[in-house]
């Protein structure tokens, strides 16, 4: 029943990343340790789901989940209950922007640590134009933290609560990539032609 939390967001994600939230998912179903929480825990994993790297195993971020939830209790149910949620969903970010970071910065210490196989690496992305909570950090900079929540919300508010941004490409991987491809055209029109090795037989 809880699951019919996160179905529309889960639809709006690619292949890739919607398998392994599905799968996520499915484990919260069955999982006992959020019978008291499980509005809880789906609400924060289906505001998180597009900004999450999906470096770690489901039961590993499952168990990071559980414990966020446990710990921000009731944090998480000021946010959802707050008159302001309904016109702004994306005003839980002060909350659940904590999660995203945790899970980055423990997925970027195991990649350091070799813990994640080159296979299973997927990339995680900056869009344009980015949030000021992207790139500050709760834990070394509350303030710095507080304030770029509280810019993110006012753009919102003053923009109809639509975002600016939405999912897509890598654009600066792949203008990079088309770039190399046209130099490499450009290369050989105009390289010019070898001469011919001249043999000299006699003297």
């Amino acid at each position: 029943m809880h699951k019919k939390i996160i179905e529309k967001a889960l639809g709006q994600l690619d292949a890739e990343r919607a398998t392994y939230f599905g799968g996520v998912a499915n484990k919260l179903e069955e999982d006992k340790r959020i019978e008291n929480t499980a509005n809880l825990v789906y609400s924060v994993l289906k505001d998180v789901m597009l900004e999450l790297p999906i470096y770690l195993e489901q039961k590993e971020l499952i168990k990071l989940l559980i414990e966020f939830v446990h710990r921000n209790h009731n944090r998480i149910k000021i946010a959802l209950f707050d008159p302001s949620f309904v016109h702004d969903p994306s005003s839980i970010r002060d909350v659940t922007g904590e999660f995203v970071h945790q899970v980055v910065k423990l997925s970027l210490e195991k990649h350091e640590n070799g813990e994640i196989e080159e296979h299973m690496q997927s990339v995680h992305k900056l869009t344009w134009p980015y949030r000021d909570t992207d790139v500050a950090d709760p834990e070394d900079d509350p303030d710095e933290w507080s304030e770029a929540v509280a810019k993110s919300q006012q753009w919102l508010a003053e923009n109809g609560g639509v975002d600016r941004r939405q999912a897509g490409a890598a654009r600066i991987d792949d203008l990079a990539s088309e770039k190399a491809k046209e130099a490499k055209k450009l290369e050989k029109v105009t390289k010019p032609p070898e001469l011919e090795k001249i043999k000299i037989t006699d003297l």
